[in-house]
């Protein structure tokens, strides 16, 4: 319900369709019990769940049609991306349910999947995030808007890809900008004893370099009258994005992927993902690249 209700501003401002999709995943009993009648006939969940949807419509005045409804049985994060490529969708919203520990680790994230395989981008909620700013601006929820917008910028394609979405969203909600870089440096211990290198230096250097190219980006830009702040970081970049998030009160993150997958994901993991999991308001994710339908047999 939290993804609804902030997805309502966005409908009225863009003029958008909704589309309500739930997944269920199929039932299995156990393998003593298959004489009992447990299990209810998926024709029957699935008229359950159209119904359901069909109240929460309702209940939010939604128009809707009998094509924008969806229960599909599936595993949720396949389904979702194999929808939004289907139906064309241009933005997914969802929210996360907060697993965290072990039960992350065991569990997973539909969440972080939909991130990962999703062909649109994907506007993550924060459980409570919209009631705690409407109540921070002192408006109705259906006022709500995006004051403070942070985007992590690291001079990449897919990074300025992340700035164009946030630039549109600035000029719709009259949001201020701000841009965040954060310089990590990646070091490795060499077994050459002649390899030495000056690290406070290099650090220097590197931090100099990236404020001279956050400076020509905000005065070579075109900002449309869209208040800018810029911000330079030194530390993990994902640490640093949710930490200036909370410092600059913003409403919420706009991130692109850069599209690593297999081995490479595993072992550098994923900044997008990280803000996902750790970020104290909305993220919006934008993919930088043309992914690839997902096949029913795909193990991930």
């Amino acid at each position: 319900m939290e993804a609804v209700e902030l997805a309502l501003p966005l409908l009225k401002r863009f003029g958008a369709n909704l589309h309500l999709v739930h997944v269920f995943e199929p039932d299995y009993p156990l393998a003593s019990m298959k004489a009992m009648p447990l299990i209810v006939p998926e024709l029957e969940v699935g008229k359950r769940v159209r119904r359901h949807l069909k109240e929460v419509a309702k209940k939010y005045s939604i128009e809707w049609h009998r094509e924008n409804i969806h229960a599909v049985k599936g595993r949720p994060f396949e389904e979702i991306c194999r929808l939004a490529s289907d139906c064309a969708i241009d933005l997914i919203v969802t929210a996360t349910r907060g697993n965290t520990g072990l039960k992350h680790l065991a569990l997973g994230s539909t969440v972080e999947r939909i991130v990962r395989h999703a062909p649109c981008p994907v506007l993550v909620v924060r459980d409570g995030d919209r009631e705690k700013k409407a109540r921070r601006n002192g408006k109705s929820q259906d006022a709500l808007s995006f004051r403070k917008i942070l985007v992590p910028i690291d001079f990449s394609d897919c990074s300025m890809k992340g700035l164009t979405y946030a630039k549109a969203l600035a000029r719709q909600f009259g949001s201020k900008l701000v841009l965040l870089n954060s310089v990590a440096l990646q070091y490795y211990v060499a077994s050459d004893e002649y390899a030495r290198y000056d690290f406070p230096l290099l650090l220097q250097q590197t931090e100099k370099a990236a404020r001279e190219q956050m400076q020509e980006l905000v005065r070579e830009t075109d900002w449309d009258g869209i208040e800018v702040a810029s911000s330079l970081q030194i530390g993990h970049a994902g640490q640093q994005i949710c930490a200036r998030a909370i410092d600059h009160d913003a409403d919420l993150i706009v991130t692109a992927t850069h599209g690593r997958t297999g081995l490479k994901h595993l072992l550098l993991g994923s900044t997008a993902e990280y803000i996902v999991r750790h970020a104290h308001c909305s993220v919006l994710v934008v993919p930088s690249h043309n992914r690839p339908a997902l096949s029913s047999n795909e193990k991930h």
